[in-house]
């Protein structure tokens, strides 16, 4: 890749950790000309301060939902065990709406609400389950977009109850260890090597996190949940990113078809914004492009992306043949930083510009 080209985009980096965006942070860049990884900052402000490296682990955040939840649940599609219209309750009976379909989780439009309120005040699994059980619909399904963490929770129960394993298993046998994301998983064993995000007070945590994971539903839940609760690295990363680019398939190996590489890029549902036509656009777990793009402006209607809470974001765009990690714990010390929404975005745009595919990187 272009030297000078990854030194503007290092610079972006170095500038918002100038500027306290994030303590530290770390990418993978992957084109058809290769694959970047470069680390940046700090992993760790308290209690003592430590350097970044490119082998950190991060709290992955909301993009479990995608790297890992739907993953599997697209690998149960191919595997013939579950179609996007079957009933959730089907699968679990516990589930009160006998209306409501795998599709409509994955595309948040079911009618459930965005969260479980409180969350930090829950005690146990069982306490978090029987309240998503309990839940009442937030609005009539299918007739508009609430991102929802419920949803992906249900989802991750239904990849449970469908395989026989739990989903942190599934995920490792299925995704993970064929994709050689050595490093990807739930509840990491080497703590120190994961980046700390908050210092949580409340009736269940007090103290610094670190190698457990930040939300506090996932916590509760024990480490592993469909909505949260992935910790990775950007070279495993990268190795995701590539199978997307090459159509499903990695050293040689069909991790997933076509068909289903496909569908991963075709939109679901929008949510149009007034006379504009840049939408806010959802397709299977995935955001498709959408508006407010957190890829850029300068993405394609081809891009699939999602970001985490605690600071990550990824970004495929089939067009411009880029994909994109940026990992970082933004939340530490606290979550009250969020300077690096709009940041999100902007590096997006100089990735697109200097790297994509369609001006061949030149």
């Amino acid at each position: 890749m272009n030297k000078e080209k990854l030194e503007g985009l290092n610079q972006l980096i170095v500038d918002a950790i100038n500027n306290e965006a994030m303590p530290g942070a770390n990418y993978c860049l992957v084109t058809d000309d290769g694959v970047e990884l470069a680390s940046f900052g700090k992993k760790a402000l308290i209690p003592v301060v430590e350097e970044n490296d490119a082998d950190t682990l991060y709290d992955m955040a909301s993009c479990s939902k995608v790297i890992s939840t739907t993953s599997c649940l697209f690998k149960l599609m191919e595997q013939g065990k579950i179609r996007l219209y079957d009933s959730v309750k089907s699968y679990l009976p516990r589930f009160r709406y006998s209306n409501i379909t795998i599709w409509d989780l994955m595309t948040h439009t079911s009618g459930l609400p965005a969260d479980v309120i409180r969350s930090n005040r829950l005690k146990s699994r069982e306490e978090a389950l029987d309240k998503i059980y309990d839940i009442q619909l937030a609005y009539e399904k299918n007739t508009k977009i609430v991102y929802s963490d419920i949803g992906f929770i249900l989802l991750g129960e239904i990849v449970a109850q469908v395989s026989g394993m739990p989903l942190d298993e599934f995920a490792k046998k299925y995704i993970f260890d064929p994709l050689e994301m050595t490093s990807t998983g739930y509840n990491p064993s080497d703590i120190n090597r994961c980046a700390p995000t908050e210092v949580r007070k409340d009736e269940v945590v007090d103290g610094l996190l670190r190698g457990k994971v930040h939300d506090e539903k996932a916590y509760i839940l024990g480490g592993v949940a469909g909505h949260a609760g992935l910790f990775s690295c950007v070279s495993d990363l990268s190795h995701f990113i590539q199978m997307i680019l090459n159509n499903g398939v990695y050293k040689g190996k069909q991790i997933f078809s076509q068909a289903t590489i496909d569908l991963m890029f075709t939109p679901q549902v929008r949510d149009t914004n007034g006379v504009a036509l840049d939408n806010d656009q959802r397709g299977l777990g995935w955001i498709v492009r959408g508006n407010y793009c957190s890829a850029g402006d300068l993405a394609s209607p081809e891009t699939i992306l999602h970001t985490g809470f605690t600071g990550t974001n990824i970004f495929v765009d089939r067009i411009n043949r880029v994909g994109f990690a940026l990992l970082a714990n933004r939340v530490h010390p606290t979550r009250e930083n969020v300077k690096i929404i709009p940041l999100r975005a902007k590096i997006g745009n100089y990735v697109i510009a200097n790297f994509g595919g369609r001006n061949r990187g030149n």
